[in-house]
């Protein structure tokens, strides 16, 4: 154990006939941990990017409901009548049905 620290540390295991036959295969192995760690980052990074466009999603939600709202409140009858009463307008509301003409 200790010669084998003693080997990795000064360099003298990439000169034993083990590493010279396995070299490939640690290159290999090395190669596929950094494409697993690139495709790690990558994952996360476009899990942000779904939370952030969610997040997005569900205030204009809540937008969409509150400016809905707001449009519902201001077409009732009685608030255009009453607009109408403040800015002063001659405009009356009818009594009458409507009449239909075929």
């Amino acid at each position: 154990m200790i010669k084998l620290l003693r080997d990795i540390l000064s360099g003298d295991i990439f000169a034993t006939q083990w590493f010279r036959n396995q070299y490939k295969l640690i290159v290999l192995i090395c190669g596929l941990f950094f494409v697993y760690i690139y495709f790690g980052y990558q994952a996360e990074r476009q899990q942000q990017k779904l939370n952030n466009l969610n997040k997005e999603l569900q205030d204009a939600h809540f937008t969409q409901q509150t400016i809905n709202a707001q449009v519902m409140t201001l077409t009732r009858q009685s608030s255009i009548a009453r607009l109408l009463e403040e800015r002063g307008s001659l405009l009356k509301e009818s009594h009458q049905s409507a009449i239909k003409i075929e």
